[in-house]
């Protein structure tokens, strides 16, 4: 019987509201359904762990939970100066010693690292492998590199560590033998920029929740002038953008008219983005069922200035009807070619395409 050793350094869940966790739990769920006993180590943050009732349910005695502590990351980063941070803040020598005993214990048929930052036991797994048959696996949600290369732009400091990560990840994925990533265009930085061989690579585009295809709208019940932002509100990215979008698009928006309305659903929403509530401005927080939401409302935003790699929360708005303007960042892995998607990085820009939207009634 195959048998797997999946390590994550997120917890696969459908019950945490990242999208990259409902990804992981996707690639588990397809390994495990084809029978293989698969063994799962999880590097992750406990309100992570603790929400993934779902994992446990799903493999049981199979898995093994390290939650991490802001002071354990500090201290890994501190005494792993040689790893790149992001890669140094799952690096835990309990977890090094778990694996050493699994590894002595089983013969693995795959060893499967879910983000690329959970492979920065790589290395240490490498040797301890018993059979040159298995197979090395890094499924890459977001290249880590790219994210640091566009935050240095802004700040040169990060320019340092983002040409440590690009040597990091290149050697990373060097040493796998295959390698998952969610859409075209990380493939094609993969083999021009890294240099990686094509037949190494699998393109896995995320599955979009068939609860967003199911979404029905009409006409009669959009709110006119409303606007959309989906996402989970405790990531950094997500909260710098809409506070971003708010500045310099939104008010403006209001300027013309005070009409417009914009809805700001995700859960964890900071004290920032609270501070953004008004009338016209709907900050929800996380809601059980957010069809009312997409059923209703007018246009999608996804105004994002940072960040790497496909951008599920715009697959999500797509599939379920909305018309949906965003940043070259926001649209990331998507396809360009979609009649509803608007692609534009000027948030002057913006304000008149959102503004003439609003009165063609084809986008509705």
């Amino acid at each position: 019987m195959t048998r797997i050793l999946f390590i994550s350094a997120h917890a696969p869940t459908n019950y945490y509201p990242q999208a990259g966790q409902k990804i992981a739990l996707r690639h588990l769920e397809n390994y495990i359904h084809t029978g293989a006993i698969v063994d799962v180590v999880v590097i992750a943050n406990q309100a992570e762990i603790t929400a993934a009732t779902d994992l446990i349910s799903l493999v049981g005695n199979h898995l093994y939970t390290y939650p991490l502590k802001r002071w354990d990351k500090v201290i890994s980063c501190l005494t792993h100066l040689h790893i790149p941070l992001k890669f140094a803040t799952r690096w835990q020598n309990i977890v090094a010693k778990q694996l050493l005993q699994l590894l002595q214990t089983y013969t693995y048929d795959v060893v499967h690292f879910e983000y690329p930052h959970a492979a920065v036991y790589l290395q240490y797994v490498q040797p301890l492998i018993n059979s040159p048959a298995t197979k090395i696996i890094i499924s890459v949600h977001d290249l880590i590199f790219q994210s640091f290369l566009r935050k240095a732009e802004k700040n040169h400091i990060l320019g340092i560590e983002a040409a440590k990560l690009f040597q990091y990840e290149k050697n990373l994925y060097s040493a796998a033998k295959e390698i998952w990533v969610l859409s075209q265009k990380d493939r094609d930085i993969l083999t021009s920029l890294f240099a990686i061989a094509e037949t190494k690579i699998l393109v896995n585009p995320p599955k979009i929740n068939k609860f967003f295809s199911q979404i029905k709208r009409h006409p009669a019940n959009i709110e006119h002038k409303s606007l959309l932002f989906w996402a989970a509100m405790d990531r950094p990215e997500n909260e710098q953008a809409i506070l971003n979008f708010v500045d310099s698009c939104f008010r403006y928006l209001l300027e013309k008219d005070p009409n417009f309305k914009l809805y700001i659903v995700g859960a964890k929403p900071s004290a920032k983005v609270l501070t953004l509530a008004t009338e016209q401005i709907i900050v929800t927080g996380f809601v059980e069922d957010p069809t009312p939401y997409f059923e209703q409302v007018q246009i999608g935003i996804v105004p994002l200035l940072e960040g790497a790699g496909i951008k599920l929360k715009t697959l999500e708005m797509l599939a379920a009807g909305l018309p949906v303007i965003a940043t070259t960042i926001g649209a990331e892995g998507v396809d360009y070619a979609n009649k509803n998607l608007m692609v534009n990085d000027n948030f002057d820009d913006w304000v008149k395409l959102i503004h003439q939207f609003c009165e063609v009634k084809k986008f509705y």
